[in-house]
């Protein structure tokens, strides 16, 4: 017997039963599809700072797979066994790694560079783009970074100065235009000072601007970005150029150790300075209206900065030449 549509010649075998499995099958790689997409967004949308813009070619960012971060609104904060966070720069094909390895963190006392400085760009075209001047000034490149950094949902937060001249002077430089300070002082999560890195060559391009690291047990503990006009290559210390630079300072959420401490301890990794967790974050973000641009400064501060300015410097209203203590404990 011929089997027809309902019948293979080996028992009943009917057609919608081949039409059901395959429409099992399909059902269960349109969930797999599913599941997969949103393990993707989901991973995307928590650590946004996972890829970065593909047509960067002086340094390209490398990281392991896993995130770094565990807290979204802390990202500062670190849990043992980190994996690395590292770049490299095509100027002289070196490996930099920024510190994840809260053990190391811990026992850095701070204001060391046994690495000495490194530059990110070759230094015969800093010195050759330095005399050709027309660099941009510190306001304009300071609020591209920023545009970077909001955009990847990092975090770069005012410090030191900086925070005081927003809420005494209410800008960062006079009616002239001039700086109150001689640098732009910043708080950065460890993955923004990666980040930034990324960003050297298009400050080369756009701005006239290059970037320098400290360096201690080949680890990044400090990133300096200056102007190539006046700006004289040295070693460590403070940088000298035409305009007021831009120093990254990492910081990092140490656990609270034994019932003496009420609060984890945010921690400047290079000035040692230790405060509380909630005067720190959530950070919060602000915008400025500064007479050095035409165009609203989009700004972040720490979550308590009266605070936090009240233990850095005492009477912080009255305009004075002290600087926050080194190693400073709020």
């Amino acid at each position: 017997m011929v089997p027809t549509s309902d019948d293979d010649g080996n028992g009943p075998n009917p057609l919608g039963l081949e039409r059901k499995c395959l429409t099992n099958n399909v059902f269960l790689l349109g969930s797999l599809v599913f599941v997969v997409y949103n393990l993707i967004n989901s991973f995307e949308m928590t650590f946004p700072n996972a890829t970065y813009p593909p047509l960067l070619r002086q340094l390209t960012l490398q990281k392991d797979l896993f995130p770094i971060v565990l807290s979204p609104w802390n990202p500062t904060r670190l849990s043992p066994n980190m994996a690395k966070l590292w770049f490299t720069s095509n100027a002289n094909d070196q490996k930099y790694e920024v510190p994840t390895d809260i053990e190391w963190i811990k026992k850095y006392g701070g204001l060391a560079a046994n690495g000495g400085v490194r530059y990110l760009t070759n230094r015969t075209w800093i010195e050759a783009r330095g005399k050709q001047g027309n660099c941009a000034s510190a306001l304009h490149v300071f609020n591209w970074i920023m545009k970077q950094v909001i955009e990847k949902n990092g975090l770069l937060m005012l410090a030191y100065g900086e925070l005081i001249h927003i809420h005494r002077e209410k800008d960062f430089v006079d009616k002239q235009g001039k700086f109150f300070d001689d640098d732009i002082d910043l708080w950065a999560s460890p993955e923004t000072v990666a980040h930034v890195a990324t960003l050297e060559r298009q400050l080369n391009s756009k701005f006239g601007w290059t970037m320098r690291c400290f360096i201690h047990d080949g680890k990044v503990v400090l990133v300096q970005i200056v102007a190539t006009c006046g700006h004289r290559l040295s070693g460590v210390g403070k940088s000298v150029s035409s305009q007021p630079g831009i120093e990254v300072y990492p910081i990092y959420t140490i656990p609270r150790q034994g019932s003496g401490t009420q609060y984890d301890v945010v921690r400047d990794f290079w000035q040692g300075t230790r405060l509380p967790e909630p005067v720190m974050f959530p950070a919060k973000e602000m915008t400025l209206k500064s007479r050095g641009l035409k165009e609203p400064l989009d700004l972040q501060i720490p979550n308590q900065p009266l605070k936090l300015m009240e233990c850095l410097y005492g009477n912080w209203k009255v305009p004075s030449k002290k600087h926050a203590s080194i190693g400073k404990v709020c």
